[in-house]
């Protein structure tokens, strides 16, 4: 017999330097006023397919570029699925696990109790120094929940003590979270873990002149300013494409955008 104690964050604190977490695209660090700050939450909340993961990544191959030590809990996407994608975009990662800064961990929620998974987690970050936790995703670590009225409360109150814990030991969490719009009114979470987030980076489709397009913003950023404006997204073989902010349209976060100008002309 196993038994998984529940984690106390109250007990657990480690000192550790206050300094912000480069993404390593210009853009998005602008969008940020500089990127992440180590020891914070951050929620990237989208539809499936606009490149939330990869985003996520993207701040664990800088944080590989520093020597340190990050890693994945995939709950739906298979390791070597989500290899292949980010070697397509650019992104080392079989370098990154050949030289130890990565660490990829398949979960099946069905098989892990939350205290269980939470256990595991911890061993990672005490015995392997691991300074960057990313969870992908939400939807998938509320599967290891009994089906109840419960559900959503203890899915929420598990995920708020993992959080809290590993950020008491300057751990920096990125949560990605899938909502299931794809257009239409503007939603972060259909989980409701907007409050555990120190920083919450959304992404979202827009139709542009007939076009499907993706778009990146920041919603919430608690230790520091951030650019309110959204920027145009693009995922190429070379990684992320993000252009200039899009002060020329209005209504983006419904969905169905529209050019100031034109309306000005009519």
């Amino acid at each position: 017999m196993k038994v998984y104690p529940a984690l106390k964050p109250k007990k657990a604190r480690r000192e550790y330097s206050f300094e912000t977490i480069s993404s390593g695209i210009p853009e998005i660090d602008e969008l940020l006023h500089g990127g992440i700050e180590r020891g914070t939450a951050t929620v990237i909340s989208g539809p499936t397919g606009v490149g939330k993961t990869t985003l996520g990544v993207q701040f664990l191959k800088e944080a590989a570029g520093r020597g340190e030590r990050s890693v994945v809990y995939t709950f739906e996407e298979a390791v070597g699925s989500l290899q292949r994608h980010c070697e397509a975009v650019n992104i080392p990662v079989s370098s990154m696990l050949e030289k130890g800064t990565l660490s990829l961990v398949k979960i099946d929620p069905l098989e892990y109790m939350p205290d269980e998974f939470s256990h595991h987690v911890r061993q990672e970050v005490e015995e392997m120094g691991t300074k960057i936790v990313m969870l992908d995703s939400i939807s998938g670590y509320r599967l290891s929940f009994e089906e109840g009225q419960h559900e959503g409360y203890e899915m929420l109150r598990h995920l708020h003590s993992l959080s809290e814990y590993l950020k008491s030991l300057g751990v920096t969490v990125i949560l990605i979270n899938e909502i299931q719009n794809i257009t239409g009114d503007f939603r972060v979470s259909d989980q409701g873990i907007s409050y555990l987030a120190d920083n919450i980076i959304f992404m979202r489709y827009l139709e542009i002149r007939g076009e499907m397009n993706k778009a990146i913003g920041v919603l919430k950023k608690r230790l520091s300013n951030f650019e309110k404006t959204l920027r145009e997204a693009e995922i190429t073989k070379f990684g992320f494409k993000i252009g200039k902010p899009l002060t020329e349209l209005r209504g983006v976060l419904t969905g169905n955008p529209e050019f100031i100008a034109l309306k000005k002309e009519e």
